[in-house]
């Protein structure tokens, strides 16, 4: 890249010169190869097995949340009844008394 006779020599970057190291100009090559929904899931080995991505995704649109991951955990909540005794992570807990 030229550099103007009539600027200050520090105006130049020199870094900048490989235009197609840049990363705005990596960033535009990776797009123009994306195909599809980056967010679909990819079933390895086919078949309808439901995966993280399906699973996130059945979470999202019923508005339901798996608190699954966290059976067996201890339970630290320091307001146990708030919801009701039905709800309750832990029947064993002891009551906070509300």
């Amino acid at each position: 890249m030229a550099t103007d006779p009539n600027l200050a020599p520090e105006t130049h970057n020199s870094e900048q010169d490989d235009e197609q190291e840049q990363a705005q100009t990596v960033a535009d090559q990776a797009r123009a190869l994306r195909k599809g929904d980056p967010t679909s899931s990819v079933k390895v080995g086919g078949g309808d097995v439901q995966d993280l991505v399906d699973h996130m995704r059945d979470m999202e649109s019923s508005g339901r949340i798996d608190m699954g991951a966290y059976d067996g955990e201890e339970t630290m909540d320091d307001n146990e009844d708030k919801y009701g005794e039905a709800q309750k992570a832990d029947p064993e807990l002891r009551s906070d008394g509300t």
